[in-house]
């Protein structure tokens, strides 16, 4: 899966959470969200992920990865944190984050 291309207002939308969003608590899950995808997780607790599917190993998430380490449940994001990506499938371990479609 390649990069999406946006135009101006289109990125904008996206950066502003207006494709659409979903409030994830420990054990919930948000996965095969059809053609959309996650774009960026904001932590509003401290929070571990069971899952993060990343569309290539270019983006850190629980599967391989060739930039850094792949992200285990023990690693603590903590509130207030947003990381930006591009996941088809997340699973809360423990915490609160919002989820952003993209």
């Amino acid at each position: 899966m390649g990069s999406q291309e946006y135009s101006v207002v289109e990125s904008g939308n996206v950066g502003l959470g207006q494709v659409g969003s979903a409030i994830l608590d420990t054990g919930e899950s948000a996965a095969s969200l059809g053609t959309d995808v996650i774009v960026a997780i904001t932590m509003l607790e401290d929070t571990t992920f069971t899952t993060l599917t990343q569309s290539n190993d270019k983006i850190t998430g629980t599967g391989s990865s060739t930039h850094g380490n792949s992200v285990v449940n023990t690693d603590i994001f903590p509130a207030g944190v947003t990381i930006y990506g591009n996941w088809s499938a997340i699973t809360v371990n423990a915490g609160l984050c919002i989820a952003y479609l993209g």
